[in-house]
């Protein structure tokens, strides 16, 4: 499966565990924001690992 594809899947996914979770919109806003954080975080946390590994390599 191309990355396009497996994008497209992965939404549509989230869309429907959304529609079938019942969440108010507010509630699931807030959740989709928190993982926005979270993703984030790894995301400088992984830059930050792969500078000291480039700076102890």
């Amino acid at each position: 499966m191309d990355a396009g594809r497996a994008v497209e899947t992965f939404e549509q996914q989230v869309v429907d565990a959304i529609n079938k979770s019942g969440l108010h919109p507010v509630v699931v806003r807030l959740v989709l924001l928190n993982l926005v954080h979270v993703v984030e975080d790894k995301e400088r946390q992984l830059a930050r690992e792969s500078e000291q590994e480039g700076k102890n390599g």
